[in-house]
């Protein structure tokens, strides 16, 4: 997941989620307002919720002072049960048993819970998913975002390109957007660990097309095998900081190495040809 480099990170997925819940807000106020509340079994549910309420910690005046409330009174009333109750609980759970006899609305409030959680934790996955490529399309048109963690395919990518299924030294020196998307390092990171690297005059240079992502801006730079080594070794420094799980951590370090020997390598055969 990409962030903003230097700013407070947006929160796509909050902005997602808040759509979502408002979505549904909105659906249950249509159904509220469409359903008819002189139907029994809909009197026995919103009797069960409010229960259930009760049950939570709601007081009962407040739940006395709802208009669902004053319609469940006034269908006992005219249809039962009839009679006085020491508390609003009470008359709740017999009006309940009244008009749904065997039916257990505390188990079927927990597996409504149960639901209720689980299309949460899908709504959250969705709204991660969506945010996600949102932000991986900002980051690869614009330098002030970043992704959260490195990328293992564009770790590869530094290296070695696939042609027909089958693996090639690449012939182009990686740019500073495509470090970053291996390393997940802001490109203006990336730009001071290169100044810092002493680069020579042959060793960054100018490709005469655009970034594939990017139609307009500055030609990218692309960077000797030299400069992609000293940025792996700071990469496999960085990597303890990331919001990884250990295994993808080793995983990642394994690549890493890989690439910087075929970069070596390259810088070896650079020299004896010299």
């Amino acid at each position: 997941m990409p962030r903003r480099a230097g700013r407070p990170r947006t929160s796509f997925e909050g902005k997602i989620l808040a759509e979502t819940s408002a979505s549904e807000k909105q659906a249950e106020e249509i159904v509220a307002q469409t359903i008819n509340s002189n139907t029994r079994s809909i009197m026995v549910f919103e009797a069960a919720s409010l229960l259930r309420q009760i049950e939570q910690g709601t007081h009962h005046l407040a739940i006395e002072s709802t208009p669902i409330f004053r319609k469940i009174n006034q269908y006992a009333r005219e249809n039962g049960p009839h009679g006085k109750w020491y508390s609003t609980r009470d008359f709740l759970e017999e009006f309940t048993k009244t008009h749904a006899p065997g039916w257990d609305p505390r188990e079927d409030a927990r597996q409504g819970e149960i639901e209720s959680l689980n299309r949460e934790k899908e709504d959250k996955r969705i709204a991660k998913e969506i945010a996600e490529d949102a932000r991986l399309s900002k980051a690869r048109t614009s330098k002030f975002y970043t992704p959260d963690a490195p990328d293992g395919y564009w770790l590869c990518a530094l290296a070695w390109e696939y042609r027909k299924q089958r693996r090639y030294i690449r012939r182009t020196w990686p740019t500073s957007r495509e470090l970053k998307f291996a390393t997940a390092i802001p490109e203006r990171t990336l730009k001071k660990i290169v100044r810092s690297l002493r680069p020579k005059k042959d060793e960054i240079v100018k490709f005469p097309l655009r970034h594939r992502f990017s139609r307009r801006g500055v030609l990218p730079l692309r960077y000797a095998p030299r400069l992609i080594v000293g940025v792996l070794n700071e990469f496999v420094d960085r990597l303890p900081q990331f919001p990884i799980d250990d295994g993808e951590r080793k995983r990642l370090r394994k690549t890493a190495l890989l690439v910087k020997r075929a970069f070596a390598a390259r810088m070896g055969r650079s020299r004896r040809s010299t």
